[in-house]
């Protein structure tokens, strides 16, 4: 491998953990001052130093970071408003049932949630944001707005090695990309979900870890494949979402809990084959689900919408996991 400074390294074995970068909007008036996203330490202290005096505050983007960061300023006191592109929030990472709780929920509090809106350019003066500007002519003032659309997968270093590439680095089930002395992990890296079927890139702190952990057993002899069961977790005002595995494909869904007082879980179900569970507020669900997910141990509807059922014991009647945890 050749640096930019013309040295050249070999190995054995190359690693590509080179992560994702923010999605940029290219609009007129990306460039204003006040426009800022979030991904790194720096971000999230510039964000920090321009809170006082906020009074209105846009936010593009429904997904885990525009909802987590609406609900911070709402409670600073910010007037918000979220427009998303989409139909509901959060659409690509929940089923339609969380995303409907989600909007109730986080409009209840005062946010103003604006759907199916698409931005066409922003509005300053002097350099600084003054407004955005929605596809159908619509006005919104803002002193502040905050971009949260998504990421793209570093890739260019695998691309120009002559790797296969396209939302992410192909890797197989070992994490190995075409060529054989190099592999990729976390968001860059794309391989094909046993619980799918499909190639996915998974954007989280849970897969990022896992997969280092399973290369690093392959690369010291003991090679294994990568099965771990993914989750994730949004702390969204007092609300805390979990969500353990991957629910496309499910046609049917288990309401477990009160949803009125947001202490909830959602089973997902192919058939009698669950395939992830969305919580909020309730710890004990997630981590039952995680282990009945990564154990493989069926957990029917039935029991699922029966709040008498304890769903622990058929994991620890299984001695997959001890009693106390």
């Amino acid at each position: 491998m050749q640096l930019a400074s013309g040295r050249s390294l070999p190995y054995d074995h190359l690693v590509l953990a080179t992560g994702s970068r923010n999605r940029k909007l290219s609009i007129p008036g990306a460039d204003l001052d006040g426009i800022l996203d979030l991904r790194s330490l720096a971000d999230a202290e510039m964000i920090k130093a321009r809170l006082k005096g906020l009074a209105q505050v846009v936010i593009i983007g429904a997904g885990f970071v525009g909802l987590e960061l609406a609900c911070v300023m709402r409670d600073l006191g910010a007037d918000v408003v979220v427009l998303e592109a989409a139909d509901r929030p959060m659409g690509r990472a929940v089923t339609p049932r969380m995303s409907r709780y989600l909007l109730e929920a986080h409009a209840g509090s005062g946010i103003d949630f604006r759907l199916r809106t698409a931005v066409a350019r922003f509005h300053g003066a002097n350099g600084q944001v003054t407004g955005v500007e929605t596809a159908d002519g619509s006005r919104i003032d803002a002193n502040l707005v905050l971009v949260g659309i998504g990421a793209i997968a570093e890739m260019e270093l695998a691309r120009d090695g002559g790797l296969a590439v396209s939302n992410g680095i192909h890797v197989d089930e070992y994490l190995t990309t075409a060529d054989a002395a190099v592999h990729a992990i976390g968001d860059c890296a794309l391989l094909e979900s046993p619980a799918t079927g499909r190639k996915l890139r998974l954007e989280s702190v849970q897969n990022a870890v896992d997969q280092a952990r399973c290369l690093a057993a392959t690369l010291s002899g003991r090679p294994k494949p990568y099965r771990s069961v993914p989750w994730f977790w949004s702390d969204q005002g007092d609300r805390r979402l979990q969500i353990a595995g991957l629910t496309e494909g499910y046609d049917r869904l288990i309401v477990r809990g009160d949803v009125g007082r947001g202490r909830f879980s959602i089973f997902c179900y192919a058939g009698e084959r669950l395939l992830g569970v969305e919580s909020i507020n309730q710890a004990a669900d997630h981590m039952v689900a995680r282990r009945l997910l990564a154990a493989g141990v069926t957990l029917a509807p039935e029991q699922a919408a029966d709040l008498s059922f304890d769903l622990k014991s058929l994991v620890v009647a299984a001695g997959k996991i001890p009693a106390e945890a």
